[in-house]
């Protein structure tokens, strides 16, 4: 049964797993519905999207020569390393207590494979104001509201191959100039750390897409049919984070993107590839943090109808994450440029 493969073996802690630790199965309903769905591709027919395993996972990771994922981002990004963690068995000890710096590290151990790392660094806006935040205590953004931990000397002098996996654009509202020099700063900066580090080119990019939210989430309890379900209901201002800027950032970010991996005899750092999550989780309205799976004891305030919980939708984002590190080993073998390219 595939929703049984689709289940943590050790439940995570904290709001990102309230739904699933309160949730009581029955004969009926063995499992909680986000978690009982899986993404069938149609239009790329040829490049489904298979359930990872960790055997699988290890076995790419060891053919690809990685020896630490990095995640880099906000919550949304945090999710994604948590639940990579959950789906490898390794997501013990990881805390979400907001007065706890949110950092964490974690060895997979591979049976049959060299071992590797997962770890995620707090950076709302890919930004390294000069100064360290702390918990309650934030030190980015236009009004000092957000949190963004030093990620790039831990990168640059990381001793072995590695995959970045970063995300930018949920912190920037309408702010569309500082969005756009922001993503210009960070390619850039990835460049000045190749050149510096010759090791650096060597590794795997990724910049994952921003997927809105859904307003009134608590209202769903299933998936959407059909895009055309989901467009009526983007929406914009304060309360609901601007997510219908996100579409054009995202779009923004794959051009300059797209740019710099043409720009192969002047550039020090590695290709970009493109993680886009972006339609099989705008279709997922259950599910979230405020859905009406969570439960009485898991209320969120305000209403949170972006994030979550976990196991569910966001596990995909790592599932497709295999599919993507299997099309770069062939890519590589085949000694073809890697362009972001929605998939």
């Amino acid at each position: 049964d595939m929703s049984f493969s689709l289940q943590y073996s050790n439940p995570v802690d904290g709001y990102l797993g309230c739904a699933d630790t309160n949730f009581l199965a029955t004969p009926e309903d063995p499992y909680r519905p986000p978690t009982t769905f899986k993404w069938d591709e149609t239009v790329w027919a040829t490049c489904p999207v298979e359930v990872m395993t960790k055997a699988n996972f290890c076995a790419q990771m060891d053919r690809l020569d990685l020896k630490r994922i990095l995640f880099v981002g906000d919550h949304t990004t945090m999710s994604q390393a948590v639940s990579l963690a959950s789906i490898l068995n390794a997501n013990a000890d990881i805390s979400l207590d907001p007065a706890v710096v949110p950092n964490f590290s974690k060895t997979i151990p591979c049976p049959n494979h060299p071992n590797f790392d997962i770890t995620y660094i707090r950076n709302d806006r890919l930004e390294e104001p000069g100064t360290a935040p702390s918990p309650g205590t934030p030190n980015c953004g236009p009004n000092n509201d957000h949190y963004c931990y030093p990620w790039s000397s831990d990168y640059s002098n990381y001793a072995n191959k590695q995959l970045l996996i970063v995300n930018t654009g949920y912190h920037w509202g309408d702010d569309w100039e500082g969005y756009i020099a922001n993503f210009q700063n960070f390619v850039g900066r990835i460049d000045e750390i190749s050149a510096a580090n010759a090791a650096r080119a060597l590794d795997i990019l990724m910049f994952r897409t921003s997927i809105p939210g859904h307003k009134e989430c608590d209202l769903h309890d299933t998936v959407y049919g059909h895009y055309r379900e989901y467009c009526p209901r983007i929406v914009n201002g304060a309360f609901w984070h601007w997510w219908g800027e996100l579409p054009p950032y995202n779009d923004y970010a794959i051009r300059i993107i797209n740019e710099w991996n043409l720009l192969n005899t002047v550039k020090s750092g590695a290709n970009i590839e493109l993680l886009d999550p972006w339609y099989m989780t705008v279709l997922r309205p259950d599910g979230h943090l405020s859905g009406s799976d969570a439960g009485p004891s898991c209320n969120m305030s305000p209403q949170e109808c972006m994030l979550y919980s976990l196991p569910g939708p966001v596990d995909w984002w790592n599932h497709l994450l295999l599919m993507q590190l299997k099309d770069i080993e062939i890519h590589v073998d085949s000694n073809n440029p890697l362009q972001a390219w929605r998939i």
